[in-house]
């Protein structure tokens, strides 16, 4: 994975590459990047933008609109939104068009989902993502701070550390409640706590992989927090079972392995952010309480299949056992 700091580095020295893909659902980081590109690409000249959505066209037209060249070879730049949706035989020159891109064209790849289909699979072989999901704590602070600067406002450290709980969920709602404090403030430079108090009102959702980070550093009070949040709202406990498993399966091979294999791992449907983390994780851990914690994970398991049980009792329990 590629992070996107580097990769706007590179574009702030005018050096552009015929070939982006972009993994991770922020609809924010993904919009800034293209936005970013756009205007390194095109300066001021005129843009000539195209996006391609394989739900409303079809694969071999895709196809024709990328290889084609106008006479003047004029620069374009296309975005393929949800390429894996390419079938059959344009699937295939998808692949090889991407080994071999069009002078003048700049294509950008986007997967929301940081999982990857076979044809993703491919690309990935040659090509790194670059990482669009939303990014941990410490960096959305940065955000923070750069996009109160965008709007020529300045907020105190500790204003920054309530928005983020507050907002941090994705840096599109964090840039949405950023310019309605901003909007609200006037003409002052200066924004205070008690702005952050008063404007900020959207209710913060959170993401899977921050209950999984908040395990993963042995962190009750966060976990607590972050697991009731989401198994009232949008997850089960028999959902975060999966991936809880597959962490802390994780987990015991980088105990097991202790340096002796390579860093490498095969597909596991856990974010790249959690996976890129194991080992920082594996350190708080001993062998013994990681084979525990996995087999008090297959017991809920079967608890949860077999009887009645509570999915916030069963949560508190395993949060419990975890960060003890």
């Amino acid at each position: 994975m590629i992070k996107i700091k580097d990769i706007l580095t590179e574009l702030k020295k005018d050096v552009v590459r015929p070939l982006y893909y972009i993994k991770g659902p922020d609809y924010f980081l993904q919009n800034f990047f293209i936005n970013y590109l756009t205007n390194t690409i095109f300066k001021d000249s005129n843009v000539d933008k195209i996006i391609l959505l394989p739900d409303e066209m079809n694969g071999s037209e895709i196809i024709h609109r990328l290889t084609s060249q106008d006479l003047f070879s004029a620069k374009k730049l296309f975005i393929l939104r949800s390429p894996q949706k390419i079938k059959g035989k344009a699937n295939s020159e998808l692949v090889n068009f991407c080994k071999n891109p069009v002078l003048n064209h700049v294509l950008v790849l986007i997967s929301d989902d940081w999982s990857s289909s076979a044809t993703l699979k491919k690309i990935e072989k040659f090509i790194d993502p670059i990482d669009t999901q939303t990014p941990f704590e410490n960096e959305i602070k940065k955000w923070a701070r750069y996009l109160f600067k965008n709007n020529g406002k300045t907020l105190k450290p500790e204003g920054i550390d309530i928005l983020v709980k507050n907002s941090g969920d994705n840096l599109s709602h964090l840039n949405n409640e950023i310019e309605k404090i901003c909007i609200s403030s006037g003409d002052r430079d200066i924004i205070d706590v008690e702005d952050i108090k008063k404007f900020s009102g959207w209710k913060r959702e959170h993401k899977r992989w921050e209950f999984l980070n908040a395990l993963g550093k042995r962190n009750y009070k966060d976990s607590i927090i972050i697991g009731k949040t989401l198994i009232t709202n949008q997850e089960s406990m028999i959902s975060l079972l999966y991936p809880l498993t597959y962490m802390f399966q994780e987990i015991l091979f980088e105990k097991i392995k202790n340096g002796t294999f390579n860093n490498h791992r095969s597909y596991i449907p856990i974010p790249p952010s959690i996976k890129n983390n194991i080992g920082q994780y594996a350190k708080s851990f001993s062998y013994e309480e990681v084979e525990s914690i996995i087999i008090q994970l297959g017991n809920i398991d079967k608890k949860q299949k077999s009887v009645m049980s509570i999915d916030e009792t069963d949560l508190i329990q395993l949060i419990s056992n975890v960060t003890r």
